[in-house]
């Protein structure tokens, strides 16, 4: 961020060629982690900008003669919006999101300083972020009032959580599933693939698990 916050204070106007490179080179630091073939993939190009502009996406370049001219905004907006998109966010919340931000808004949302809600663009990712925060997270008692979190002192008068049940589903010789009853299903064939990954994942012997010979 030292080198964005040094163009800040310099407040360029860069034409479309110069903003396409200062845009690539600053890329790297905010995708994220996925290897040097997916970085490669994520390079922009003057083409890419003026969809972004004419869609919606990006602010409209400020216009010096005919030529159009992109500023420090316009390249927290275009970090923003590829890093977003690298992560699985739809573009049209992202486009929504990012052009009613202020520019030190779009700073810290460049720098995850604050979570995003917008939905995901992928029903299988999205699907496996609610698994995740449902791990992270105990149910709340019943009465509670919060959703996702028990409260550390539970408030007068409260009614005890009602047990959880569990569903035994014998599978296969020493493999069986037990599902809370308070689970949900997938409801779509991308979720449920996205379950069986996990499924698949759990099952997979790693180095730790295998037994010594």
């Amino acid at each position: 961020m030292h080198q964005l916050q040094h163009l800040a204070d310099q407040a360029p106007q860069w034409n479309l060629d110069d903003f396409v490179e200062a845009a690539n080179q600053l890329l790297p630091q905010f995708l994220p982690d996925g290897g040097a073939e997916g970085r490669i993939q994520e390079t922009i190009n003057a083409r890419l900008v003026r969809y972004y502009s004419t869609s919606g996406l990006l602010d409209k370049p400020l216009k010096q003669g005919r030529e159009a001219r992109y500023t420090y905004r316009h390249l927290v907006q275009l970090l923003l919006l590829r890093r977003l998109l690298a992560e699985g966010y739809g573009s049209g919340a992202v486009g929504q999101l990012i052009s009613n931000k202020t520019t030190p808004e779009l700073e810290v949302l460049l720098q995850g300083g604050t979570q995003l809600t917008v939905e995901a663009t992928n029903p299988a990712l999205a699907f496996l972020a609610k698994v995740r925060d449902r791990s992270a997270y105990p149910a709340a008692p019943a009465g509670s009032g919060v959703a996702g979190m028990a409260p550390s002192v539970p408030p007068p008068q409260a009614l005890p959580p009602l047990p959880s049940r569990w569903v035994r589903h014998p599978l296969l010789e020493g493999l069986e599933i037990h599902v809370r009853d308070d689970f949900r299903y997938p409801t779509s064939p991308q979720e449920r693939d996205a379950l069986l990954q996990l499924i698949v994942q759990a099952l997979t012997p790693s180095p730790k698990r295998r037994s010594p010979p």
